[in-house]
């Protein structure tokens, strides 16, 4: 004898014999070519344009630091917070607390209680990436020693150094790079924080960062 719940089903069952059928989706194959690097940074610069942030594209060391020095000046910054510095000259090469410095900016970084007073007065906060997804213009920013997440959140302006290497066409693609031990917290960033929760005004900064400028790093 059938159960009331089997009875249920086979009534549904019955009911969409006829409907029409989604289209089957492939699955990606993991071992499957990356997209060629230029088309990849191409579509991650137009990705970056559709959520409104500002970038560069340095292909040298030397064009890096002159386009985070142009940045700063433009938008007057006079105090950024930043990662660990050894993490950057780990990682990128790059002496981002000197090339800061250079610029006359003075240069905090997070410690002791949480959350911490400098990095909530600093006009900018400097991360490097994780991970960016082209088809969004998305950089994905890990936290950890060193790298607290309130550095892309707290000040009013969030700059991304963003290696070449590390650009990955989506989410999807992203996701089955993955490895364990994952890190403490991953975020997605795309484009300022904004809402329009609140009567259908569109604020920006209600969350988070009110602008977002990307360094594409080409050499690395």
């Amino acid at each position: 004898m059938k159960s009331a719940r089997d009875e249920m089903l086979a009534r549904l069952d019955a009911a969409l014999a006829d409907a029409p059928q989604a289209p089957a989706r492939g699955v990606r194959d993991r071992g499957a070519a990356m997209p060629d690097p230029e088309a990849l940074v191409s579509a991650f610069l137009s990705g970056l344009d559709a959520a409104g942030v500002s970038h560069d594209l340095a292909a040298t060391p030397l064009a890096a630091a002159e386009a985070l020095g142009t940045f700063v000046r433009s938008r007057g910054v006079t105090t950024a917070a930043v990662w660990d510095n050894a993490l950057f000259l780990q990682s990128l090469g790059l002496d981002v607390w000197g090339m800061l410095r250079g610029e006359g900016v003075g240069v905090v970084a997070p410690e002791g209680a949480r959350p911490c007073a400098a990095v909530a007065e600093a006009d900018l906060g400097v991360t490097g990436a994780f991970a960016a997804l082209a088809a969004t213009g998305t950089v994905i920013v890990r936290s950890g020693p060193g790298m607290p997440r309130s550095v892309s959140i707290v000040p009013p302006v969030h700059l991304a150094l963003v290696p070449q290497s590390l650009l990955v066409p989506d989410l999807g693609t992203f996701l089955r790079t993955l490895s364990l031990p994952l890190p403490s917290a991953l975020h997605a960033v795309t484009g300022a924080s904004s809402t329009g929760d609140i009567e259908f005004v569109y604020v920006k900064g209600a969350h988070g960062p009110r602008a977002v400028h990307v360094i594409v790093l080409g050499w690395l």
